[in-house]
């Protein structure tokens, strides 16, 4: 008898361990920001080539600007740009310290009928919200939904809004909302580099988002940025989207680019373990040809399914008529940063920079050094000049090394 209720005892247990075990995970969404020109050959294009990894595109459809009187609003979109796609409305910071009285609302939530009359599978409400106000946004939002009809309006929210008391009532009884972990941390001086993500900082964010109990999905950077500083070391620009020339008043510049193998390692992670209610990613931005601020398009397919490759600069040569043409190649699958300086060690009877690199003596070597006014990072399977040296030996191997 003791036996055999032992026996019973040790099968429920197995059944009560088993029925325990945890469901597999579902993939995570991989959807994308279109932030650039929709109508544009080349953003046709990438949203075309998206569609074996990007199950759905959020398309920037309008921004509008308060003018101290009334808003005024820009229109990016005149139709829904592809079926799979959802709209974004973006409510910039000058709108900040605005009472949402009904008047000020019915401003708002017209802009947001006529986006919804694009028939969008979603429309997200990105706006700089102060974080002590996040009682009166939840107000509007109840009223763009309204103006909205069956069409869900989302609000993206920052990770300092989740340590508000008003923050849980702005997402309740949502479809959902979108948690931004990707934001430029401007350097204290140009010698240091400016900060887009921060992985421990994003898993932070994450499992406090999870605590509100509403789906909600994280948007992540695919982006890189300059930062420009005058005379004085003050800020006096910042690049993350289309290239500008620099202005005599420019003196230093400090770059950073959101690192392709730390947010594939994130996402990896993600997919084996997540906080309850991680939906997705939505990546901030879709990759164009011609943004050179952004990832390549096989960098963005590889991060997304949270593969890592290693992807080093290496120094190549192409002897010449007595002279060795050097340039600096990346034959890997993500952005390398150029390297600060390259260190010739053999002997060298003449040479000059070019391309990315000017050159300075250093015994019977050079150096190779970066030039300040060149972009810093490689692309995959990119090459650029250094310049060209000429060996006492002939024959010899270039000693080198690179130094970051």
């Amino acid at each position: 008898m003791t036996v055999m209720f032992f026996m019973r005892f040790l099968l429920l247990a197995i059944l009560l361990l088993v029925g325990c075990e945890k469901a597999p995970l579902r993939p995570l969404d991989v959807e994308a920001y279109v932030w650039q020109a929709a109508e544009k050959p080349a953003v046709r294009e990438a949203m075309m080539k998206s569609e074996d990894v990007v199950s759905r595109l959020h398309v920037r459809a309008a921004e509008m600007r308060w003018d101290g009187g009334k808003f005024v609003t820009q229109w990016f979109v005149k139709e829904l740009p592809t079926e799979r796609c959802g709209l974004v409305v973006r409510i910039g910071a000058s709108a900040a310290g605005i009472e949402w009285t009904p008047e000020r609302i019915a401003e708002v939530a017209e802009v947001f009928r006529n986006t919804a009359e694009f028939s969008p599978s979603e429309i997200q409400c990105d706006f700089d919200c102060p974080q002590k106000r996040l009682k009166g946004y939840a107000v509007l939002l109840d009223g763009l939904q309204s103006a909205a009809g069956e069409i869900p309006v989302l609000p993206t929210a920052l990770p300092s809004w989740l340590g508000e008391p008003e923050m849980a009532n702005l997402v309740k009884g949502r479809a959902g909302w979108v948690l931004q972990v990707h934001s430029l941390e401007l350097p204290s001086r140009p010698e240091e580099a400016p900060v887009i993500f921060d992985p421990e900082k994003a898993r932070a964010a994450a499992l406090k988002a999870a605590r509100l109990d509403v789906p909600f999905r994280i948007a992540m950077a695919t982006y890189s940025c300059e930062v420009r500083f005058c005379k004085d070391g003050k800020v006096i620009d910042v690049v993350s989207e289309d290239l500008t020339e620099l202005t005599p008043a420019v003196r230093k510049r400090s770059f950073a680019m959101a690192d392709p193998a730390t947010s594939a390692r994130l996402v990896a992670n993600w997919e084996k373990d997540r906080p309850a209610g991680l939906t997705g990613i939505i990546w901030y931005r879709l990759p164009v040809e011609g943004d050179s601020r952004n990832w390549p398009w096989e960098t963005f397919r590889l991060v997304t399914r949270g593969e890592v490759t290693v992807s080093r600069p290496v120094l190549e040569e192409n002897p010449g008529d007595g002279a060795r043409d050097i340039t600096v190649a990346n034959h890997g699958e993500f952005p390398v940063r150029l390297p600060r300086e390259i260190i010739i060690r053999s002997t060298v009877v003449t040479g000059d920079g070019g391309g990315a690199y000017q050159v300075e003596r250093a015994g019977d070597g050079v150096k190779f050094l970066l030039r300040t006014d060149v972009w810093p990072w490689l692309d995959p399977e990119k090459s650029i000049a250094c310049g060209w040296l000429r060996l006492r030996d002939k024959e010899q191997e270039i000693d080198w090394s690179m130094a970051k």
